[in-house]
């Protein structure tokens, strides 16, 4: 069975400094156990939430600004057991692990020394970790280098956009995705360039038509507006279950797709 942890709902600046969501990305466990965007408190969050971040084998960063891998650098240390083995895989933009532009390569060469594999992608490209594929999906943001990603598991496709504005044709590259994972910056109206709004969020999902659906990464407006009159309003317009991705959420994928919300 394959089991979905959130570490928080969170995301931009402004929540990651401020912290009234947490942004700790989140966690995947399947043939491999994968962190995804450990920004920051995720390695902290993992724990809190009975996740062992030594027993993490990959981590894949969308891409390089901070609310998407702050935690890099413990998670590696947790991964390598304190840098005393060969262990880990990263999988990230070119940004991330080559740097492009103003972004300089978040792993650092003291790091590469103690992982089994660092890889770059670019949308449309693969990786294979014991048996866990891993597609690079198209986003278009302000790191021009940014990628999504696509999880094929033994129970089905999970879909993460990562930071992204809505661009034609999107759609396509999400279909077969049992769980969609969405990063929804700003609510219903308020558009804002390199990033979903709520009524994207919409038009997406009612062309993709995902069993569940998962928003994340909300931003600080979103959350004083309500991100729960957000949800609704995705849900109802899109048909598809909509849930936010609080810290502690866990969605269970086998035969049947069954979730476990956090008591607020």
């Amino acid at each position: 069975m394959t089991k979905i942890t959130f570490l928080g709902s969170g995301g931009g600046r402004f929540m990651a400094i401020t912290q009234k969501r947490g942004t700790g990305g989140f966690y995947v466990e399947d043939r491999i156990n994968i962190h995804v965007d450990p920004g920051p408190g995720a390695h902290l969050r993992a724990i809190q939430n009975d996740l062992d971040p030594k027993k993490t084998n990959a981590l894949l960063i969308s891409h390089c600004h901070t609310d998407h891998f702050n935690d890099v650098p413990i998670m590696i240390e947790s991964m390598t057991g304190g840098m005393l083995k060969k262990e880990g895989c990263i999988i990230g933009s070119k940004s991330v692990i080559e740097g492009r532009d103003e972004y300089a390569s978040i792993i650092f060469p003291y790091y590469r020394k103690n992982l089994k594999s660092i890889i770059s992608l670019q949308p449309k490209e693969f990786f294979d970790i014991k048996g866990q594929r891993i597609e690079a999906l198209k986003t278009k943001h302000s790191d021009p280098y940014g990628i999504g990603f696509k999880i094929f598991t033994d129970s089905g496709i999970i879909s993460y956009t990562s930071d992204t504005e809505y661009f034609n044709g999107m759609e396509a590259q999400y279909m077969g995705s049992r769980v969609m994972i969405l990063n929804v910056t700003r609510p219903n109206g308020d558009k804002i360039p390199f990033h979903l709004s709520s009524d994207a969020a919409v038009t997406i999902l009612e062309k993709v038509k995902p069993e569940v659906a998962v928003i994340t990464h909300i931003g600080y407006k979103m959350h004083i507006k309500g991100a729960e009159e957000e949800r609704k309003y995705i849900e109802a317009k899109s048909g598809v279950k909509t849930l936010i991705a609080d810290e502690g959420l866990k969605i269970y994928m086998n035969g049947r797709l069954t979730y476990q919300e956090t008591v607020k």
